[in-house]
């Protein structure tokens, strides 16, 4: 297989991610956009705190189980909600929220880190697709 791995430990606890195939991509930002929370001003503040943090474990805990899982088990979406709860129960929040940065790095979906010195403000025109 291609898909990169990277070792994550937290608390002495290790397991090992691996890169999202391009399917587990599209899957992965199908479920995103499915799961997205509607800015409605009506709704109450904690409420509306307590969705954005029901939705960050959501999607942190399908990357981790996406970048976790056995091939196999990938094609049945029963297991992947099986391990996606169990990811859910076992792993502390702030856990959640490392790996998966971890897994989109690893995945290519974050931008690159700003190198020493430069100011991650500072527009690079690497980013800009439209310029040749």
């Amino acid at each position: 297989m291609f898909l990169k791995q990277e070792k994550f430990t937290h608390c002495s606890h290790s397991v090992e991610l691996r890169e999202l195939s391009a399917l587990q991509r599209i899957e992965y930002m199908e479920y995103a956009a499915a799961n997205q929370i509607h800015d409605d001003s009506e709704i109450e503040p904690m409420k509306y705190i307590a969705a954005l943090n029901r939705m960050d474990i959501k999607l942190n805990s399908m990357l981790v189980a996406m970048a976790t899982v056995s091939p196999e088990k990938m094609e049945d979406p029963t297991e992947m909600q099986v391990l996606q709860h169990s990811i859910m129960r076992e792993w502390p929040s702030d856990a959640l929220g490392k790996a998966g940065k971890s897994v989109m790095a690893l995945s290519g979906m974050l931008p690159p880190e700003p190198a020493p010195g430069e100011s991650p403000d500072e527009p690079s025109g690497e980013r800009d697709a439209g310029k040749f």
